[in-house]
């Protein structure tokens, strides 16, 4: 009952007005709200926290919708765009450059879950070098800051590379590429399992405010979707730099690479993702 609730109210299409929330749907969405952790409550004590969790992500997106109306309706039409692009590797792009342009971020990059081996591989980026793009071509460890939130399923941010402590491995490699700060934020498919991470960097250190992570997190739990299906339907097409009128490094997949961070072969953990 939950999930069908859910999705009478998330779909595809904005239904704002062009500048706020109707009272009706107002009201409406305030009772699905309620509803739905009313629902997970019930699955927690009665032991289906995973359950609990899915439930808690709808009941986040109608708050969500709710709280920020006018952002709401420019995700859903932005995410709208992406659907008619089929292979993965342009639609990675694309969410990237929307990431970076939310994040307020001159770099960053895609990565997604190889189903074989469990680890990050990069499918999109913008901005960084060969050096950068060998050292992460494949991630299956928990300092980086994509290893941890695909780790915890949940965003995180590295406000100083220098001054965190798990970051140490990856330092060098941070400074040649000249970046101090680094926000990830998990993509996950409509059940809230990991498909991907999505990551902005900044030359210093930097803390992205509340309001902007949530915002990042809304429209990645939206692109991911998206990425989900793409994925299934195509096999990768190679690392995107994203838009065509920026200059880029030259686009290379996790495949080609040799290098990697962290044990070769990398499980993250498959509950859903945090509200």
């Amino acid at each position: 009952m939950a999930t069908s609730e859910a999705d009478r109210w998330f779909g595809d299409y904005p239904w704002q007005d062009a500048s706020s929330t109707s009272w009706t749907v107002h009201a409406v969405l305030e009772d699905t709200e309620a509803a739905l952790r009313k629902s997970a409550g019930r699955l927690r004590s009665s032991g289906q926290e995973d359950g609990a969790r899915q439930v808690e992500r709808f009941a986040a997106w109608a708050r969500f919708d709710l709280e920020e109306p006018l952002v709401a309706r420019q995700l859903y039409l932005a995410v709208a765009r992406l659907r008619p692009i089929r292979q993965p590797g342009l639609l990675a792009g694309q969410v990237l450059e929307k990431v970076m342009s939310l994040a307020r971020a001159d770099r960053g990059n895609v990565q997604l879950v190889d189903p074989q081996s469990g680890a990050l591989t990069i499918i999109a980026q913008y901005g960084f070098d060969e050096k950068f793009l060998d050292h992460f071509a494949v991630v299956a460890d928990r300092g980086s800051a994509c290893g941890r939130a695909a780790w915890r399923n949940a965003q995180l941010v590295i406000t100083d590379v220098v001054a965190d402590r798990g970051f140490e491995p990856h330092r060098e490699i941070a400074a040649s590429s000249g970046f101090r700060a680094v926000q990830s934020t998990p993509l996950a498919d409509r059940e809230g399992r990991l498909i991907g991470v999505v990551s902005t960097h900044y030359a210093r250190p930097y803390a992205l405010s509340a309001r902007a992570m949530r915002i990042i997190k809304r429209y990645a739990d939206l692109a991911g979707q998206v990425l989900a299906a793409s994925s299934s339907a195509a096999p990768p097409d190679g690392t995107s730099t994203g838009s065509s009128a920026r200059p880029a490094a030259p686009a290379v997949t996790g495949a080609q690479r040799s290098s990697s961070t962290g044990s070769p072969t990398a499980t993250w953990p498959g509950s859903t993702a945090e509200p």
